[in-house]
C-alpha cells in the first residue's frame, strides 16, 4: 500500500507531465483530457444504461414466460439480478448536498439580484437560481446535481456577509464577475466545460467518501481512481482557467478594481483575525456572557480605513511574496496581479460597502447572523469563562509559592495555564524554566518550539526537532516546522518537514486503526501490563463486571500492537452464565458496567464473541 507521501508525489509527477505535454503538444493534451472527461460521464451513463436493461429485462422475462420466470427463481438469479439493480441503483442515486446558508430571495433583495442577472447576461451564464449568505470572507457557485449525481444542475452563488462588510461595490462586483466567469459563455467553453467537470467530479468524489451505504463501493472504487488521476491531468487547464476568469472580471468592471479586489480577499482573512477575532475572543478571560452583536461591531470594524492599518501593510507583504502552492489551482496572488497588469495597491476611492446592496433588509441579515453567533458560541463562550476563573485562581494560588516547593506536575500546571488564560504573560519563560528542571520532558520541547516560532525565532526548530524524538508528539512538532518554513518560503526545507508531517499523521492513523476495533486474527499476548499493575489495576479494570447476574468468569490480555506499544490495549473476555434471550442488551448492560478509565478496553462476552474468548483465556489472566 503507498503512503501519502507517495500518493502526493505521484499526484505532482502526473501534474509536471501535464504541464509538459500542453506546452509541447497542446491539442494532444486537449483532445487526451477530453477523451478523460468523457471517460467519467461515459461510466456513469453505462452504469444507469445496464441499470435500466437489467430491470427492463427481467420485467420482460416475467411476463413473457413463466416457465424462464420459474427457473429465475429456482437457480436464485432472481435473488442475483435485483441485488445487482439494487448496487447500481444506490451508486446512481447518492444525494449530494446542496449547500446551506441565509437564502436571499429576489423580491427580498432586489438590488443584489439585480447586480447578480446583469453580470449573468453580461457573461452569458446559465441561470442562478438561489443565492445564500454565509459567514465567509468569499464567494463561490455551486452546482449541485438535481437527480442523484447527474444533472441538470441546480446553481447557487455563495457569498460571504464577511466580504460585503469588507469590500466596496465595485470589489464585490469583480469578486462575483470572476465567480460568474467559470460558468460563462464567452469564457474558453473548452476550459469552462472542463472546470465544471473537474467541480462535479470533486462533488461526487465528496457524496461517495462520505457514504458507507451498501452497493455504492462499486462507483467509490472507480472514484478513488478517476478523481484524483482527472484534477491531477486538468490541473493546468483548472490554473489557466483562474487566469482567465481574472481576465473576465477586470474586463467588466477594471483590472485594478479586479486587483484590488483580489488583494482584499486575499489580505482580510488574516487581518481581520489578528485585529478583530483575537482580541474578540480574549473577552472570554474576563466576561462571563458572549456580546450579542457580533457582526454589527464587524460591520463597524470594516467602516475604519484598514488598508492604511499597519498590520494591514504587514500581511499584505506576506501574501504578496507567497509564491504558488503546487497544490493549488489557484496562482498566488503576485502572479495573478501580474496577469491583470496592475498592482492591487490603488486606494479604494469609493468608502461604501457591498453591504448596501442588501437595501432595507441589512439589518435583519445581521441581527440573524447575531443570534446565529450567540446561539453556536455562547455556551462554549460560558464554559470558557469559567474554566477562566478557576485557572486564573490556580495560577494565582502557584505564583505565590515558593518555586522550590513546586511539583513538577505544579510547574507544567502553571505555565500552560498561563499560556492558555493569561496570553499576555510570558509562558515561554516558565516552560524554559520547566524545561531545565525536567530536561528529559519532550512535552516541553514542543510547547518552547512552538512559541519561539510564533515570535519568528528559528531557535524554535532545534526544540522540535528534540519534541519529534516522542512518537506521541511528532505530528504536532513536524506541523509546526512545516508551517514555519513554508510562511517563510523556504520551499527545500518546507517539503524535508512535510514528508516527516506525512509520515507521523499515517503512524497517528495505523494507531487509531489498531485500538479502533478487535477481531479473531488479531495477536493476543499476556497483560505484563495488569501482572505489574496490582490489584488497584486489575479493580480498575474489571469495574462492576463480577457483581453481574450473567458473568461467572472475567479474563483479560493485551493486543499486541505495532504503534505505541507502552500504550497496552487491553481485552476483557466474559464468561456467561444462564439463558440469554437478547445478545446485543447483554453486551450494552456488560459495557455499562466498565468504569471510566484512560485505557483502551474492548469487552467481548461468550455467547456473542466465542472465539475471542477462548483467545483471551488461552493467553490471557483470570481476574475473576
Amino acid at each position: 500500500m503507498k503512503t501519502s507521501t507517495e500518493y502526493r508525489q505521484q499526484f505532482e509527477d502526473l501534474v509536471h507531465r501535464a504541464e509538459q505535454e500542453i506546452a509541447q503538444h497542446p491539442a494532444a493534451y486537449k483532445r487526451r483530457l477530453q477523451w478523460l472527461a468523457l471517460l467519467g460521464y461515459g461510466v456513469i451513463i453505462g452504469l444507469f444504461a445496464l441499470l435500466l436493461a437489467l430491470a427492463g429485462g427481467t420485467v420482460w422475462l416475467a411476463f413473457t414466460s413463466s416457465a424462464v420466470l420459474l427457473l429465475l427463481f429456482k437457480s436464485k438469479l432472481i435473488v442475483v439480478l435485483g441485488g445487482l439493480i439494487w448496487v447500481l441503483g444506490r451508486s446512481l442515486l447518492v444525494r449530494i448536498p446542496a449547500p446551506t446558508g441565509y437564502e436571499l430571495h429576489p423580491t427580498d433583495f432586489p438590488q443584489l439580484w439585480a447586480e447578480v442577472r446583469a453580470l449573468s447576461q453580461q457573461l452569458a451564464t446559465p441561470p442562478i437560481h438561489s443565492i445564500i449568505l454565509t459567514p465567509a470572507m468569499n464567494a463561490a457557485i455551486a452546482q449541485t446535481p438535481r437527480l442523484g449525481i447527474i444533472g441538470p444542475y441546480h446553481n447557487t452563488l455563495i457569498l460571504g456577509l464577511q466580504l460585503l462588510l469588507a469590500l466596496s461595490p465595485s470589489q464585490t462586483r469583480a469578486v462575483l464577475a470572476h465567480e460568474l466567469a467559470h460558468l460563462s459563455g464567452n469564457h474558453s467553453k473548452f476550459a469552462g466545460w472542463i472546470y465544471r467537470v473537474r467541480q462535479s467530479w470533486t462533488q461526487v468524489s465528496q457524496a461517495f467518501q462520505q457514504t458507507n451505504a451498501w452497493g455504492t463501493g462499486l462507483i467509490r472504487r472507480f472514484l478513488n481512481w478517476y478523481a484524483p488521476y482527472f484534477a491531477g491531468y486538468s490541473y493546468v487547464l483548472a490554473r489557466d482557467n483562474e487566469y482567465e476568469a481574472d481576465a473576465l472580471a477586470g474586463k467588466l468592471t477594471s483590472p485594478d478594481t479586479a486587483a484590488s479586489a483580489l488583494v482584499a480577499v486575499h489580505v482580510y482573512d488574516a487581518f481581520t483575525g489578528e485585529q478583530f477575532w483575537k482580541p474578540f475572543y480574549r473577552k472570554a478571560h474576563t466576561q462571563a456572557h458572549a456580546d450579542q452583536a457580533t457582526y454589527s461591531q464587524l460591520q463597524q470594524f470594516y467602516q475604519q480605513p484598514q488598508p492604511q492599518h499597519e498590520a494591514f501593510k504587514r500581511h499584505l507583504h506576506t501574501v504578496l511574496t507567497r509564491k504558488t502552492d503546487p497544490a493549488d489551482t489557484h496562482p498566488s496572488l503576485m502572479e495573478r496581479l501580474k496577469a491583470l497588469k496592475a498592482t492591487g495597491l490603488k486606494a479604494e476611492s469609493d468608502d461604501s460597502k457591498a453591504i448596501q446592496w442588501l437595501g432595507s433588509g441589512i439589518k435583519r441579515v445581521i441581527q440573524h447572523f447575531d443570534q446565529q453567533w450567540v446561539n453556536d458560541n455562547s455556551a462554549q463562550w460560558e464554559n470558557f469563562y469559567q474554566r477562566a476563573q478557576t485557572a486564573q485562581h490556580t495560577i494565582a494560588t502557584l505564583s505565590e509559592r515558593d518555586d522550590h516547593t513546586l511539583t513538577a506536575d505544579e510547574r507544567w500546571q502553571l505555565a500552560s495555564l498561563t499560556e492558555q488564560y493569561q496570553p499576555d504573560q510570558d509562558a515561554l519563560s516558565l516552560y524554559l524554566q520547566y524545561a531545565a528542571e525536567y530536561p528529559d520532558d519532550s512535552a516541553a520541547d514542543l510547547a518552547i518550539g512552538r512559541l519561539l516560532l510564533a515570535q519568528n525565532d528559528p531557535g524554535g526548530i532545534r526544540h522540535l526537532e528534540q519534541a519529534m524524538k516522542n512518537p506521541a508528539l511528532r505530528v504536532y512538532a513536524a506541523d509546526e516546522c512545516w508551517r514555519y518554513y513554508t510562511l517563510h518560503q523556504q520551499p527545500q526545507q518546507a517539503s524535508t518537514w512535510l514528508i516527516k508531517l506525512e509520515a507521523a499523521n499515517e503512524m497517528m492513523h495505523e494507531a487509531q486503526q489498531e485500538r479502533a476495533q478487535i477481531d479473531d486474527v488479531d495477536m493476543l499476548i499476556f497483560p505484563e501490563v495488569v501482572e505489574n499493575g496490582g490489584y488497584d489495576f486489575e479493580r480498575e479494570l474489571i469495574g462492576a463486571l463480577n457483581r453481574h447476574q450473567h458473568v461467572s468468569e472475567v479474563w483479560v490480555a493485551q493486543k499486541q500492537v505495532r504503534n505505541f506499544p507502552h500504550e497496552p490495549v487491553f481485552v476483557l473476555a466474559v464468561k456467561i452464565k444462564g439463558f440469554i434471550m437478547n445478545e446485543e442488551r447483554l453486551q450494552q448492560t456488560l459495557l455499562e458496567t466498565l468504569q471510566q478509565t484512560q485505557h483502551t478496553v474492548f469487552l467481548v462476552n461468550g455467547v456473542t464473541h466465542k472465539k475471542l474468548v477462548k483467545k483471551v483465556m488461552a493467553v490471557g489472566k483470570q481476574l475473576y
